[in-house]
């Protein structure tokens, strides 16, 4: 009896190892669907797509996570068999090029199986996110749809959801950009773009503090008020202006990419940022002037309206020997509106010079006695015959001047 039954049972025994040994490894394999541990989770795919087996295990069904969804990003995925935990595989912890943060569960239980909801394998984006390796903070009440596609604050987009990328709509940037910095509440001046509200503060940490560079002086430039001494700088004189969200990152403190736009590089000036001192050297702040101010490289984080202060790009009047010899006190004290628009003084701009302060050209009466602008000669302007001098006078110091000087 036993001689008849063992070979029966040995035989049915080797055609189910075979059965399972050729089975291919992401398929399951003629309906053996595993259920132990986690395997269901995995399987079915309620918050993402099923993940196949070959995900986790090799063709001998030993646990490797070497599968390009497991691995994606760099991930390198380990199975502890003592604790049985999944840790640093890319779809619970992310991966180095495409790190997520602050989740709950970064390493799962196999069996019996940990419970994975949203928050589980990283934080929530909001107030809370977990800003320090993957994502930027978010205002109050944004909707993850505005750089999701098909996610909500509650559900997620199942086809995409753990897919190995991370998948953005463009958003509209001219309206929305502030849902990750600035202040979208932000009353703007009339004419005004829509894009200042998304300008700090806040940064895309939530901070606000001016002495931080990713604050700093901002909002005097954007919208520098009632006394204004220039007209509001367009974003593009200093940043590229991004068209879509791939700006966002690689990491949450990576800089501004700075681009200089051509009222900061006016007059042949070189713009230049330096991160360490956080100052900026410019043609807004008088770095081809020459003309005797005492701080042609501000400190971007300090916003005390010193900084913009008469003086500090050029002298008051500017310090070259025609302007001392014609417009200081001590000397001729002639006032600048006889040469330049009306609204200039020694020591202000008013209103009237806003819109032509600080614009990329010197503005000069039309009316102005015999100037010419266009006249030939290594210093360029002159007065003629019928001028302030009654004959041929060069306006640049260091080229000759006969008569009254």
């Amino acid at each position: 009896m036993h001689s008849r039954v063992v070979p029966v049972l040995a035989s049915l025994l080797a055609l189910a190892l075979a059965s399972c040994d050729s089975r291919p490894a992401e398929g399951g394999g003629g309906g053996l669907v595993p259920i132990s541990g986690a395997h269901t989770t995995h399987l079915t795919g309620t918050i993402a797509q099923p993940i196949g087996c070959a995900q986790c295990h090799n063709a001998a069904f030993q646990v490797t996570l070497e599968g390009s969804l497991a691995s994606a990003n760099g991930a390198r995925g380990t199975f502890n068999t003592a604790t049985l935990t999944c840790s640093n595989v890319y779809c619970h912890d992310g991966g180095p090029t495409l790190p997520i943060g602050g989740g709950t569960v970064p390493a799962p239980v196999w069996n019996p199986p940990s419970k994975v909801a949203c928050g589980g394998c990283h934080a929530l984006p909001g107030a809370t996110v977990d800003t320090s390796a993957w994502h930027p903070a978010v205002a109050t009440g944004v909707r993850c749809a505005l750089c999701h596609p098909g996610y909500t604050n509650t559900t997620v987009n199942v086809p995409l959801h753990v897919n190995g990328v991370a998948n953005l709509t463009v958003a509209d940037l001219g309206t929305n950009c502030a849902a990750c910095h600035g202040d979208p509440s932000r009353i703007l001046p009339p004419g005004a773009s829509s894009v200042v509200k998304a300008a700090p503060p806040v940064d895309r940490k939530g901070r606000s503090d001016t002495l931080l560079p990713s604050v700093g002086a901002h909002q005097a430039h954007l919208l520098p008020g009632a006394a204004a001494i220039a007209s509001p700088i367009a974003c593009s004189e200093c940043h590229v202006v991004p068209a879509d969200l791939s700006h966002v990152g690689p990491a949450t403190d990576s800089p501004a990419k700075l681009a200089w736009g051509p009222l900061a590089s006016s007059a042949s000036a070189v713009p230049v940022y330096d991160p360490t001192s956080v100052t900026c050297t410019n043609y807004c702040h008088g770095q081809t002037l020459a003309a005797g101010g005492t701080n042609t490289a501000p400190v971007w984080t300090r916003v005390d309206g010193t900084q913009a202060a008469c003086g500090t790009c050029h002298a008051s009047p500017p310090s070259d020997l025609p302007h001392t010899l014609h417009a200081a006190p001590t000397q001729l004290h002639f006032p600048c509106s006889t040469c330049h628009p009306q609204g200039y003084t020694i020591d202000a701009v008013g209103p009237a010079a806003v819109p032509l302060h600080v614009n990329g050209v010197r503005n000069l009466n039309a009316a102005l006695p015999g100037w010419n602008p266009a006249a030939p000669g290594p210093n360029g302007w002159t007065g003629t015959s019928v001028g302030c001098h009654g004959g041929t006078r060069f306006w640049n110091a260091g080229f000759p001047n006969t008569g009254c000087f």
